[in-house]
């Protein structure tokens, strides 16, 4: 909320209710008043979480809208996303049997959303970040992409850092660009190059926020096929499980 006020953005609460159709299963028949009761609890989750979070806006004095809507998370998400400015989105804990349905949904989401995503860690308190953003530069779509949708983000930090990791040829004049294009936009960003020995990239990613004492990340998602990393591994996967600051992922 506090990003909504700092940027007088209007909030769109979305709550998704997994579908529930009464059907065989592998351990048998699901009787439809099991499927019935378990929706009805469900809305009430619902209504109970919207009620809660209407009070605090209503406090906070920001515009919000909230939707209850029954259906597969990634196509709800996906849709109303194409009539906002950023989706906002928490990190899911592999340990917490809340959030084990939907362990993979912020893979998928920043890959379909037309919109940036933002991930906000499952684990600490994150109600003012963004001074100093560390932004993940290798002059790739998904690196620009990811650049071009942070700039409400870049131009309010008080510092900006382009981290070049691991280049594998002379990005001099690219670097150049990229920074004559920020400034532009009236950032002032610095950059960085560096080789991490045998570390991967998401590593080496999440090492540098801590050395460099960034509390923001901004990346590119998934520059190679999602399906790719997920079966080897990449920054983008690794980044979504091993997060400690929110991260802006653009696709």
């Amino acid at each position: 909320m506090g990003l909504a006020n700092e940027h007088g953005a209007h909030i769109t609460a979305v709550y998704t209710i997994a579908p529930m159709k009464p059907s065989t299963s592998f351990m048998g028949y699901i009787p439809p008043e099991f499927v019935e009761q378990t929706r009805e609890q469900e809305k009430k989750s619902a209504d109970t979480t919207i009620k809660l979070f209407k009070e605090l806006v209503e406090r906070a004095d920001i515009s919000c809208s909230t939707i209850i809507e029954e259906g597969y998370a990634i196509d709800i998400l996906s849709q109303y996303a194409l009539s906002s400015d950023l989706v906002v989105v928490s990190q899911m804990d592999a340990d917490e049997v809340s959030d084990s349905p939907y362990l993979y949904l912020n893979d998928e989401l920043v890959v379909a959303s037309p919109t940036p995503v933002l991930v906000i860690p499952y684990a600490g308190s994150f109600r003012d970040f963004g001074r100093h953003v560390l932004v993940g530069w290798n002059n790739t779509r998904e690196a620009a992409r990811a650049i071009q949708v942070a700039i409400p983000f870049l131009t309010k930090a008080e510092k900006v850092t382009l981290l070049n990791i691991n280049p594998q040829s002379d990005l001099t004049n690219e670097n150049a660009r990229i920074l004559q294009f920020l400034d532009r936009h009236g950032v002032k960003a610095d950059l960085k190059s560096g080789h991490w020995k045998d570390i991967s990239v998401g590593s080496a990613l999440l090492d540098s926020l801590v050395d460099l004492s960034a509390d923001m990340i901004v990346m590119g998602a998934y520059g190679h096929s999602r399906i790719r990393e997920m079966i080897l591994g990449g920054a983008t996967k690794e980044v979504l499980e091993q997060m400690t600051a929110p991260v802006l992922f653009a696709h």
